[in-house]
Formats: structure tokens, sequence, C-alpha cells
């Protein structure tokens, strides 16, 4: 609209006549007759508010602790009966 008013008159007035909501364009009377129609259906049309109550409960992911008893073993020196493990053998440089 600014465009279309500055055409016809001094740009100063274009800009006052084009914000002032005076002078309404095409689109800004399809934008009231919008809002319009909103309210008055927003009138008939109540809608219901649903008030839902929601409990908290207490959920426990915690195993409980049970105890166990380990077999006692005796890892004494004399008691090792096996031969330590020998190192692969190498390949003598040739």
């Amino acid at each position: 609209m600014l465009i279309a008013y500055s055409k016809r008159a001094p740009l100063c007035q274009a800009i006052t006549q084009t914000f002032d909501g005076a002078h309404p364009c095409s689109i800004c009377r399809l934008v009231n007759v919008g809002k319009s129609t909103e309210k008055k259906s927003d009138l008939q049309t109540p809608t219901q508010k649903l008030d839902m109550i929601c409990v908290r409960r207490a959920v426990c992911l915690w195993r409980p602790f049970v105890l166990f008893d380990y077999l006692p073993r005796d890892f004494s020196f004399g008691q090792v009966v096996q031969s330590p493990p020998v190192p692969p053998p190498r390949l003598l440089p040739g």
C-alpha cells in the first residue's frame, strides 16, 4: 500500500495513510473479517477442560543385596604342582 499511496501523494503522507488504520487495503479488510468470525466461533463452541491427576509412583530399580559366601582356598606356594609355562620356540637367525 505504501507504494500505491506514494504514487498519488508525497512520501510522508503515503506512510501516514498506510499505517493510520483509516485507509485499509483489501488484505487488511480480509484480516478484519477473519478476526471477527474467529471471535464469534470461539463463543459458540467452548471446549471442555479435562482435569487429569497423575499419581506419582515409587519405582525401585535396585536389586536386593544377597550375601554370597566364597569357598575358602589356600593358594600357598607348596600346593602349586604345575611348572611355569614354557616360552614358545624362537627362530634362529640363519
